[in-house]
């Protein structure tokens, strides 16, 4: 069972927020073993798609948290998740990527609600590689998964549990093409839905944040996250007629 509190109390764990106003609240949820974390959520209860997103190395931080308001404000769903790093020692690793896979399954579970489809997002080395291990950790309540910036990985234990479609989108400035192939080409072998969009730039282009930061390429970007968000909703997977009454729902 999921648990869900206000988590106004573990405030001295969370972001100083003081200083701006965010849309959305930091809610508690819990494992199936009880680990407790927190994750932030905001945009209509009543979306057709949640996402679940993954800021990688960011964490929830201020700037997380307010991309997170503003794909809310466009119609979605968002819960941000921040997931720590794995420790070199190959013991601590295993214990880490086994609790992170918990806390994504909790997340993803506590997102899906009867009639949406729920997509991973990731972005960074590090988030995007997350957001392909978070719908391998689900595979049967994810429909769409987004890797931006190239964390990408060929194991196959990992590629063939994936079962939604994925969307890389992919700068070549900061992953080596033929990394990039490589997954392409494993993905198309184990027969797994992919789109894939190359850019030979860096990826602060893409950033809103840096100084490197190009307005054009983001809203393209922007535009086919959307597009394919878009054949996510219509995508037949597990579909079933739902009423309208039944997205009177708060998670």
């Amino acid at each position: 069972m999921l648990i869900l509190t206000s988590v106004s109390g573990w405030a001295h764990k969370l972001p100083d927020l003081s200083c701006r106003a965010f849309s959305g609240k930091f809610v508690q949820l819990a494992t199936k073993s009880g680990h407790h974390f927190e994750v932030y959520r905001t945009g209509p209860p009543s979306a057709r798609i949640g996402l679940l997103l993954l800021p990688g190395k960011a964490g929830l931080d201020e700037h997380t948290l307010a991309w997170a308001d503003r794909v809310g404000a466009q119609g979605y769903r968002v819960l941000t998740l921040g997931l720590g790093h794995a420790s070199r020692h190959a013991h601590a690793a295993a214990r880490g990527h086994g609790r992170r896979a918990a806390m994504e399954r909790a997340a993803i579970e506590y997102l899906s609600a009867p009639g949406r489809k729920v997509i991973t997002f990731g972005w960074g080395h590090a988030g995007a590689l997350q957001s392909l291990e978070a719908s391998a950790a689900d595979p049967h309540d994810v429909s769409g998964t987004v890797a931006c910036d190239g964390g990408v990985s060929v194991k196959a234990a990992l590629i063939q549990r994936i079962e939604s479609k994925v969307l890389l989108i992919a700068f070549q400035q900061s992953t080596p093409l033929p990394k990039l192939q490589a997954f392409e080409a494993h993905m198309r072998f184990y027969g797994k839905p992919l789109i894939v969009h190359y850019y030979n730039v860096d990826p602060a282009a893409a950033n809103p944040t840096g100084r490197h930061f190009d307005s054009a390429i983001a809203q393209e970007i922007w535009g086919q996250a959307r597009s394919f968000f878009r054949q996510i909703r219509f995508l037949c997977r597990r579909c079933a007629p739902y009423p309208r009454l039944l997205f009177d729902y708060h998670n």
